[in-house]
């Protein structure tokens, strides 16, 4: 057996791998990097043929792994799996190593979007997004459970010797499960045949804008039944002294209904025509305006323009008390069947999110069209 050839073969395989791993690699030097670790694959295997050799060969101290080993490697985050995820949705042939990974990661439940992939979808929704960087978001599975305090009463105060009285206090629930997110994504033959960095770059870029928009619009309106449960469905807004005008009093009066330990995390959320239209031409009695625009305040409270709330009414309160769960990452596949007649393709994105309020107390809203009594 040639045992200098077999050492310099799987030298040779971890420089490739490592180039493979490298973020600066380009798609063209992983797939050449994949195709000559494949011919290594098959000059090792007949080398240990010859003489039955182990899977291990130890060297001054060192083991050099083959890379039958590796497969374990293979996972959701490695450009292999990336590569051969990509080239299947593109109708691609995939390497001996493509082919490991994607065996390796599939389950009943499908095949999973890689991990780099991913994290690109949920990096440009927040780019794209304004409601749901404000809110809490978290990516447990199956259907969860967040106790709400409804009637809580104050601890005891006892002398020395004296007893507590046990007081049960009245909690409900906030039950968040699984609402379907779907964009279909219509990419024609020519683009599916592009590059894999191309077509991930394409499909991120309109799957993770549709599903900005549409889950900021729930968090704020949603029903609860097709989608996240919005705040608007959840909490009563107060009503104005004037209906149709909103006054520096008025907005004392909903800053007022926000407890003290609450205001340090509070923010405005305000619609465009809203801000400019009624809060912007607000002054106080000294004739100056309670609108900060340079450092974006109103009132000296920060605040976010949000399109989503309907015009003339305000939200007030910490946001971060409205939880969003991704009860299932996005899931992406594709159909040749629907548009056949043109020979381009649909990709489907597919998430399972819910969505509410946590603490009905944190959150308070004005609006404008209602007489406060």
């Amino acid at each position: 057996m040639d045992l200098k050839r077999l050492l310099e073969i799987r030298r040779r395989k971890e420089e490739l791998r490592s180039l493979v791993d490298s973020k600066e690699a380009t798609t063209e030097q992983i797939n050449a990097a994949i195709a000559e670790v494949d011919k290594l694959d098959a000059e090792e295997n007949e080398l240990e043929k010859s003489e039955k050799q182990p899977n291990q060969i130890e060297k001054r101290g060192t083991t050099i792994l083959t890379m039958t080993e590796k497969k374990e490697n293979l996972g959701l985050d490695s450009a292999e799996y990336r590569s051969a995820f990509f080239k299947t949705l593109a109708g691609g042939e995939l390497s001996e190593v493509e082919k490991r990974a994607m065996s390796t990661n599939s389950s009943s439940a499908g095949v999973a979007v890689p991990t780099t992939t991913h994290n690109k979808i949920l990096e440009k929704i927040e780019e794209e997004a304004i409601v749901y960087n404000l809110v809490s978001v978290s990516h447990l599975k199956g259907n969860i459970v967040i106790p709400l305090e409804k009637t809580t009463n104050p601890a005891e105060r006892k002398a020395e010797g004296e007893e507590g009285t046990i007081v049960e206090d009245t909690l409900g629930e906030l039950k968040l499960g699984v609402k379907k997110y779907i964009k279909l994504v219509q990419i024609t033959c020519e683009l599916e045949a592009q590059a894999i960095d191309a077509l991930e770059g394409y499909i991120v870029s309109k799957l993770a804008k549709k599903l900005a928009i549409a889950i900021d619009e729930d968090i704020i309106n949603g029903d609860g039944v097709k989608g996240c449960k919005g705040i608007l469905n959840t909490i009563t807004p107060y009503g104005v002294k004037t209906a149709g005008t909103i006054t520096y009093d008025d907005l004392c009066y909903l800053f007022s209904k926000v407890a003290a330990r609450v205001k340090k995390r509070a923010k405005l959320l305000i619609n465009t025509e809203t801000l400019y239209n009624d809060i912007a031409t607000i002054k106080d009695d000294n004739k100056r305006p309670i609108f900060d625009l340079q450092h974006q305040k109103v009132l000296g409270r920060d605040y976010e323009e949000c399109d989503d709330l309907p015009n003339g009414i305000i939200l007030f309160g910490d946001m971060k008390e409205y939880q969003l769960n991704w009860n299932k990452e996005v899931e992406i596949t594709k159909s040749t069947e629907v548009a056949f007649k043109s020979g381009d393709t649909v990709f489907r994105g597919l998430a399972l999110v819910d969505g509410g309020v946590a603490d009905l107390g944190a959150i308070h809203a004005l609006d404008k069209s209602v007489t406060r009594e």
